[in-house]
């Protein structure tokens, strides 16, 4: 009973979450701007409000009044978005996520609560990443882009060594900092410039983690391989498509037998070592397989395109399963070597049979390895390409399309999974495959009415296979099943079957059902939940933090609207575009004419200030006088009429200067991008004495 509690408290609170930051994306204009900030205003109170009220009525259940805490954060972040969706600035820009980032992490040195160290991870990245890859269409890759990243990487290494030695406690941050860590050492090492240094540092930092932690924990062992594996694969591919050649075909062969020869040597001590786990040797296994597999199958077709050797498919799966497949199964070779060559004459074979229709032969060879394979995570493997070859098998023969592809998919593994009693290897095939497919129909482009009941069916099949298994302790039904309900939560978002504002409804609507019965549920139960009370004898620090962010946005209203009075309103040329932002909904990108100035001789990246002047089509134009960093180009003295606006020197491109105003988005009611996009030609901006602009409106 605590398990069903808990879990309907959450979804509870996930779906009034996100109920308001669907609503508050919709752009919804039944509201006016001050009545909006104040519903925002409104949230911030509840979910605190709650924390607080509940902190004291649920003696037994402080897990909840700390989701609520967490929420509230949350919640002030959706209030930020939406201050930038009423005053246009920036989409999904680092600044947003950085303001969001300053309660977070207040209240995770306050606190020091799992959950406000996991948000403020991820919001510290959401910075960096958006200021490495900013939304703005002048943003691009710099080397000092590359050092902020590398960075940052070594900032999660030392955050990760820190929790390891005790000083922190959270296993969320301990793994968002492993991986985020693994991802930036990556994005340095395939950029140009250093990228020889930071993958000969990433190799070093890898070789020193597996050989620490192989026989000790098994979990952050996978993490390592699963990011060596795909290191080492993509720096394959980099290499292949800048030495092209028959040579270094032949020497990734001769690699891939190296590496599997070294692989049976490890493999004889991990077996001898005492203190070495199953998972320990199968996950490094698989991790040979993988990179052995790829470099074999690269190899052999790479040699047969440069040779240009007219093959038939028919001989190349043959070769691949009477010398490859046949062999490898059969007998009791080292299992870096069985496994490599298997997948390798498996990955040929269903190229060949593909590619020349005859993937029915494959069902054959599959049901041959999977027969003779003893290894519960080989079958897994080898029902899941028994299953995507059953995929291809259908659309070829049958010609069947994506929704009754997906629908036969989603039938017969539901089948198998019933079917399947005490087979635990082919049903955890058959749930992950049945769920991928059930999972794909709520996104293919369907009627309404079918998306529709697609949709219901999968929430309310997730839900109850969550609260189902959970009960019953099969970790990985549940936790399945859990992930693909916030995927179905995701991606509701960027669906664009609803409105926005009718899922909002809809969802604040089951977020209140859900509390309610879990409400009702421990209160019949006696709340025997139990959990550590983080309000207890803090609460003047939570005012404290909670005050700061009700200032902030009392401010940034507050300025932005003294803007919008007093400013001078200009008239600029554009150029519009329409995608969707993380939080803040639909908007128009805007290219200016003067976003592009003609001026080659500015150097460096910097703050800038141009003088426009109005022209006689009434519109304000660059005059060609600027100052970058403080220093005008000309001397200057302001004559009437004109109009200084600041903004920042992103780049060079095509012998121009690029510039962002902070003025370059415009948010726009959900589905209305098409008829703003190719209409509008002018933007009106309100510009302060300060330089400061914000966008009002687009006019044709």
């Amino acid at each position: 009973m605590k398990k069903v509690i808990s879990l309907t408290y959450l979804f509870g609170v996930v779906f009034l979450l996100a109920s308001a930051l669907y609503f508050f994306a919709s752009n919804w204009q039944v509201f006016s701007r001050l009545e909006k900030v104040a519903l925002a205003g409104s949230l911030i109170v509840l979910f605190y409000g709650a924390a607080f009220l509940l902190d004291r009525v649920l003696k037994g259940a402080h897990f909840l009044s700390n989701w609520l805490m967490v929420s509230g954060v949350i919640s002030f972040g959706l209030s930020v978005a939406l201050l930038g969706q009423l005053y246009n600035s920036h989409a999904d820009s680092y600044l947003l996520f950085l303001v969001w980032s300053i309660p977070a992490l207040l209240f995770s040195l306050y606190t020091r609560y799992s959950g406000f160290y996991a948000l403020t991870h991820i919001l510290i990245h959401l910075t960096i990443y958006f200021y490495l890859f900013p939304s703005s269409p002048f943003g691009h890759w710099t080397p000092a882009h590359t050092w902020i990243a590398f960075g940052v990487g070594i900032m999660n290494a030392l955050l990760f060594l820190i929790i390891k030695k005790g000083w922190i406690s959270s296993k969320p941050l301990l793994y968002l900092s492993l991986v985020s860590a693994n991802l930036l050492f990556m994005v340095t090492a395939f950029n140009d410039g250093y990228a020889v240094f930071f993958s000969l540092f990433y190799i070093l930092i890898l070789w020193v983690g597996v050989y620490r932690y192989i026989h000790k924990e098994t979990s952050i062992f996978i993490i390592l391989s699963m990011f060596g594996t795909g290191f080492i694969i993509g720096k394959m591919f980099e290499l292949m498509a800048r030495y092209v050649s028959s040579l270094f075909f032949v020497g990734l062969l001769f690699a891939a037998i190296l590496l599997l020869a070294g692989s049976v040597f490890l493999v004889n001590y991990l077996r001898k070592h005492p203190s070495s786990r199953h998972w320990t040797k199968t996950i490094f296994v698989a991790s040979v397989t993988t990179i052995a597999s790829v470099f074999i199958v690269a190899s052999v077709f790479g040699l047969l395109s440069l040779l240009m050797v007219d093959v038939s498919m028919v001989g190349l799966f043959l070769f691949a399963t009477v010398l490859l497949v046949i062999p490898s199964a059969l007998t009791s070779w080292p299992a870096p070597v069985k496994y490599s060559l298997t997948m390798t004459g498996i990955v040929i074979g269903m190229l060949a049979s593909t590619f020349d229709d005859f993937s029915y032969a494959m069902f054959f060879v599959l049901a041959f390895v999977f027969y003779l394979e003893k290894q519960p995570a080989g079958k897994i493997v080898f029902y899941l390409l028994f299953q995507l070859n059953l995929g291809i098998f259908l659309g070829q023969t049958l010609d069947l399309g994506a929704h009754p592809l997906l629908a036969v998919m989603l039938i017969l593994n539901s089948a198998v999974f019933l079917a399947a009693q005490k087979r635990h290897v082919i049903q955890y095939g058959a749930f992950l495959i049945g769920f991928l497919a059930f999972f794909s129909l709520t996104v293919i482009d369907l009627s309404l009415s079918l998306h529709t009941i697609y949709t219901i069916l999968f929430f309310l099949t997730a839900t109850g296979c969550i609260y189902f298994f959970k009960k019953r302790n099969r970790t990985f039904y549940w936790a399945t099943s859990l992930v693909f309900w916030f995927m179905l939560i995701i991606q509701l978002y960027y669906d664009l079957a609803w409105k926005l504002v009718h899922k909002s409804l809809l969802m604040a609507l089951l977020g209140l059902l859900f509390i309610m019965v879990a409400a009702y549920l421990d209160k019949k139960a006696g709340h025997d939940l139990q959990s550590r009370a983080m309000l207890s004898g803090k609460k003047l620090g939570f005012l404290l933090i909670i005050f700061l962010q009700g200032g902030w946005i009392g401010y940034q209203v507050y300025s932005n609207e003294t803007l919008l009075q007093n400013g001078e309103t200009i008239l600029l040329e554009l150029q519009p575009v329409d995608p969707r932002s993380l939080l803040q909904g639909d908007y128009v990108q805007l290219n200016y004419t003067i976003s592009q100035l003609e001026r080659t001789s500015i150097e460096g990246n910097g703050p800038i200030t141009i003088v426009l002047r109005k022209n006689a089509q009434g519109h304000h134009e660059y005059t060609g006088v600027y100052s970058l960093d403080g220093e005008w180009n000309t001397s200057y003295e302001k004559k009437s009429g004109d109009v200084l606006l600041t903004g920042k020197v992103t780049g060079s491109w095509d012998h121009t200067t690029q510039v962002t105003y902070g003025i370059e988005h415009f948010f726009i009611p959900e589905g209305t991008g098409v008829d703003v996009e190719g209409k509008v030609k002018t933007a009106v901006v309100k510009v302060s004495d300060k330089g400061d602009g914000i966008l009002v409106r687009l006019e044709e």
